[in-house]
C-alpha cells in the first residue's frame, strides 16, 4: 500500500538536501511525497536580489524539485528569519498533515546553531502531536502517522546521532539533477550545500556497505545503528 511521506523544513532548501534522497526513493517506489517549507528563505537573497523577488524564485524552484523527484511542494507565507513556535504555527501544520494523510513525517533535529530550525523542530512536533490525537478535533480526520525522523543537517549537528540508516544508491541520480533546481545548492559563497551532502552520503553509504546512503534520528537520540530500506 503506498504511503505519504511528508518532509518539513525551515526555509526553502533545507527538506530538499537533507530528506532529499530518501524522499526520492520513496517516491520512485510510488509513495506519495510531500515538501513543506516553513519559510522561503528569502532573506539569504543574493547581491543585487530584492527579498520579495527571492522568495518568488525559491517557491518556484522547490516546485521544480518536487516535480522532479515526483513529489508536491508547498511553501507557506511566514517571512523567513520570523519563524516562531505559535499554537498557529504548529496548528496550520498539522491541518496540512491531516489534509495529505501524512504516514510518515522527516524534519529537523533539535539543536541547531539556527533558530529558525529550532523553531521548525518544535513547531513540527507538536504538529505531529494534534495531527495525529484523534480526540483533538479538528476539520480533517487525524493523520495516520507511524513514524517521525529528524534529518541530517550540518546546522543542526549539536546531540546529533544517526540512528536510522537507508540506502539511497537508487534515488541518488535522481535527487542531484533535482537539487540543482535550488540557488543555494551550487551557488551559496557561505557553504558548498551540494557537494557537502553529496560527499556525507558517500560517507554514510561507506559504513554499510553502499553507495549511497542517508541518516536521520529519532528524538530523543539513541546510541545505536539501524538501516532501513524504507519508511
Amino acid at each position: 500500500m503506498a504511503k505519504t511521506i511528508m518532509a518539513v523544513g525551515a526555509h526553502t532548501g533545507d527538506a530538499q538536501l537533507t530528506c532529499g534522497m530518501l524522499l526520492a526513493k520513496h517516491a520512485m517506489r510510488g509513495d506519495r511525497v510531500v515538501i513543506v517549507d516553513l519559510t522561503a528563505g528569502e532573506r539569504g537573497a543574493p547581491k543585487g536580489w530584492t527579498t520579495a523577488d527571492f522568495r518568488a524564485y525559491n517557491t518556484e524552484c522547490a516546485a521544480k524539485f518536487a516535480r522532479r523527484i515526483g513529489g508536491e511542494s508547498v511553501v507557506l507565507d511566514t517571512p523567513d528569519g520570523e519563524l516562531y513556535d505559535t499554537k498557529e504555527n504548529e496548528l496550520l501544520l498539522a491541518d496540512l498533515m491531516r489534509e495529505y494523510r501524512a504516514d510518515a513525517v522527516l524534519y529537523h533535529w533539535k539543536n541547531s546553531l539556527h533558530k529558525d530550525h529550532e523553531a521548525a523542530h518544535r513547531i513540527t512536533e507538536n504538529a505531529i502531536f494534534f495531527a495525529s490525537l484523534p480526540t483533538f478535533e479538528r476539520p480533517l480526520p487525524p493523520a495516520p502517522i507511524s513514524r517521525f525522523l529528524c534529518a541530517e543537517n550540518w546546522e543542526d549537528e549539536p546531540g546529533f546521532e544517526p540512528y536510522y540508516w537507508f540506502d539511497v544508491s537508487e534515488s541518488f541520480a535522481l535527487w542531484k539533477e533535482a537539487v540543482k533546481e535550488l540557488w543555494l545548492s551550487e551557488h551559496s559563497t557561505s557553504f558548498k550545500y551540494l557537494r557537502y551532502y553529496e560527499a556525507l552520503s558517500v560517507a554514510r553509504g561507506a559504513r554499510i556497505g553502499v553507495e549511497h546512503a542517508t541518516c536521520f534520528a529519532p528524538n530523543p537520540a539513541a546510541a545505536k545503528r539501524q538501516r532501513l530500506d524504507l519508511l
